[in-house]
């Protein structure tokens, strides 16, 4: 019977097999793709960055950071005179990141608005898809959010505790009669954090005036995508994958199947 690996061996397995420096994102996307872990719980993003800054603490294996949020095994020739292998990144200090989870181009029509279900996935899970209790509801998150339209964003708005969170927000916009037909997707930036059981907790209460700014940057630099950008904002943290409501799921099958028994 073949033994699991660890989380770190298979963070180590990956780095050795890789020519280049890689992604924390995609080295979780690579363990599972190859099945090095089975049982992954329900952020393996957050558990890869987790375990390399573990990794990194202790000065084992040489595992250097080339960028922020980029590692490889072995020294590093990419690092600049700014330093900027010093950086905050991800892996530093998961708890205190201004963008804790975020969602891109959702589909509103994979929610079951009747529900209290906001539903995603890690993306790390990328196309072998997560089991189904490793699915997160993000009714709760707070933050803000875009509405997209067919050719652009028609609204931007922000969610709070006293606003009753995320999905209560876009519920409100679903509702509206005056605004059917005018969106069909949605983006939202979570300052609430994900832990790795999948429930929606508060990050810390202070936030500094860089902290906000990089949330703002963060926010523009992922929803409009500037081709001068190189990287994503700073303080991102994990990238979420919708999941269709399971309601959704079930009458789309009974539509398919309704003219093969009447």
């Amino acid at each position: 019977m073949t033994t699991e690996l660890t989380w770190e061996q298979a963070v180590l397995q990956i780095l050795r097999e890789a020519t280049e420096p890689m992604y924390y994102g995609e080295i979780a996307e690579e363990i599972l793709r190859q099945g090095l872990k089975t049982t992954t719980g329900k952020t393996p993003n957050d558990t890869v960055a987790g375990t390399i800054s573990r990794m990194r603490s202790r000065g084992e294996w040489n595992i250097v950071k080339t960028k922020p949020g980029f590692f490889q095994i072995g020294q590093s020739a990419e690092t600049s005179s700014d330093d900027t292998a010093d950086e905050f990144d991800a892996t530093d200090a998961l708890q205190n990141l201004a963008v804790a989870a975020y969602g891109l181009h959702w589909e509103r029509d994979k929610v079951d608005w009747k529900t209290n279900q906001l539903l995603g996935y890690d993306a790390a899970y990328g196309a072998i898809g997560p089991n189904s209790e490793d699915v997160i509801n993000f009714a709760d998150q707070q933050g803000v959010y875009l509405l997209h339209g067919w050719q652009s964003v028609v609204y931007v708005g922000k969610t709070t505790a006293r606003e009753g969170g995320l999905l209560q927000r876009l519920r409100y916009h679903h509702t509206r009669q005056a605004w059917s037909g005018k969106w069909e997707r949605f983006s939202w930036f979570g300052i609430r954090r994900v832990t790795e059981e999948g429930n929606i907790i508060d990050g810390p209460d202070s936030a500094s005036k860089e902290v906000v700014s990089s949330l703002m940057e963060s926010v523009l630099i992922e929803a409009l995508r500037p081709s001068f950008n190189q990287q994503q904002g700073s303080y991102m943290g994990t990238m979420y994958r919708q999941a269709i409501d399971p309601n959704i799921a079930r009458r789309q099958a009974q539509d398919l199947l309704r003219p093969l028994t009447s």
